[in-house]
């Protein structure tokens, strides 16, 4: 169906829910990526955003009053996610917000905007644990995260790593917060499980060539390699890792990666075999606790013309528009001190998983492990047991 058709239907489905246009909408403000390195990971997110609002508002909208959406580029740099986050506080008025996919941009709006304003703030995507726990304390006491720290991902991965063989495991970590706490989180749980860490390379986010830490990795006897990155950049080091005849396990972190993503970036020879943490796997709706919905939103993201290697990210600005909903019904106002309260109270299931937040604003989705095998989505068998 086309997006004409889809907004036709749309358009008439609000005008029998008693949603007309002119009725004062809720305003959620949203802050990705939609430029720079990490500009097709915010686009994925934006598209789960935007399934999630015409859902919302076909199915009567949140408090009888429609859901708007105000989208602005952060490109995942902390100062310009600020600039987009002041606008939409102070031009367009939202009452609440997503915002700004890497863990340092989420840092900067948190302490610069969400909590100086006192605006609800979604966070779907960062995994720096400062963004919810800092020094042992709440640093924003609007921020609500849905995505799991680098602490709780590395924790929920710690059974599974020796059964993936990751005894002398090097890292290849982008540049930047989410990289460096990845590096430190999987390297306690490495050490924990009797592994060892031989190596760690930093990355710049907009690298393209990898081969000098490639060659120091093969040379440095790592059985295994943990990459901290996006889809992009990972499928460019997949690439380079091929062409040197390398063979050590991967394994991806970030939960943003799909196998339809390497292999279609990579090629299905370089993608073969890599392990991927992910939060919610399309493929397979029986892993979640809402499998008809699950299923509902894979179809949808594909009825859009949506590519698949977007799943990774997709899903979580589904969720973060989900839980939004949840929290202003609750709230029965859109008035922010009550919404805030909300969320404290939210107690449902995404498709990542059970939100629920914790006094510090963190909730705890799935951790799950998916391979490429035949070029192809699979789930291992210690992922069955």
């Amino acid at each position: 169906m086309h997006i004409k058709s889809i907004s036709l239907i749309l358009f008439v489905i609000l005008l029998f829910t008693g949603l007309a246009f002119g009725a004062d909408p809720v305003k959620v403000g949203v802050v990705y990526p939609l430029t720079g390195p990490i500009a097709a990971a915010g686009s994925y997110q934006k598209a789960g955003v935007e399934i999630a609002r015409d859902r919302i508002n076909a199915e009567g909208g949140i408090l009888g009053n429609p859901v708007r959406v105000f989208i602005e580029d952060g490109a995942n740099d902390p100062a310009q996610s600020v600039s987009a986050a002041e606008k939409l506080v102070t031009r367009d008025k939202v009452d609440v917000m997503i915002a700004a996919w890497g863990s340092s941009p989420t840092l900067a709006v948190s302490a610069s905007v969400t909590k100086k304003y006192g605006v609800p703030h979604v966070v779907d995507t960062a995994s720096s644990g400062k963004v919810t726990k800092l020094e042992g304390k709440r640093p924003n006491p609007w921020l609500f995260r849905i995505s799991p720290t680098s602490q709780m991902e590395a924790e929920g991965s710690e059974k599974l790593l020796p059964k993936l063989g990751f005894k002398k495991v090097a890292f290849m970590l982008v540049n930047n917060d989410w990289g460096r706490g990845a590096a430190q989180e999987f390297g306690t749980v490495i050490q924990r499980t009797g592994g060892s860490i031989v190596t760690q390379e930093i990355i710049n986010a907009d690298a393209t060539d990898f081969l000098t830490q490639l060659t120091k990795i093969k040379s440095a006897g790592a059985d295994s390699i943990i990459v901290t990155t996006d889809q992009a950049q990972i499928s460019l080091i997949l690439k380079q890792y091929k062409s040197l005849g390398m063979t050590q396990k991967i394994l991806t972190t970030g939960g943003g990666i799909v196998p339809e993503g390497l292999v279609a970036l990579a090629g299905p020879e370089a993608a073969e075999g890599v392990n991927i943490i992910t939060f919610f796997a399309p493929w397979f709706p029986e892993t979640t606790k809402i499998p008809q919905e699950a299923k509902w939103f894979a179809d949808e993201y594909l009825k859009r013309g949506h590519a698949p290697k977007g799943f990774g990210e997709s899903f979580r600005g589904y969720d973060g528009m989900k839980i939004i909903k949840a929290a202003f019904e609750m709230a029965k106002t859109t008035d922010k001190e009550k919404v805030r309260e909300a969320f404290h109270k939210v107690d449902t299931w995404g498709l990542s998983g059970h939100i629920k937040f914790d006094e510090f604003g963190q909730s705890s989705p799935m951790i799950l492990i998916v391979q490429v095998k035949g070029g192809k989505p699979f789930i291992p068998e210690f992922m069955r047991q």
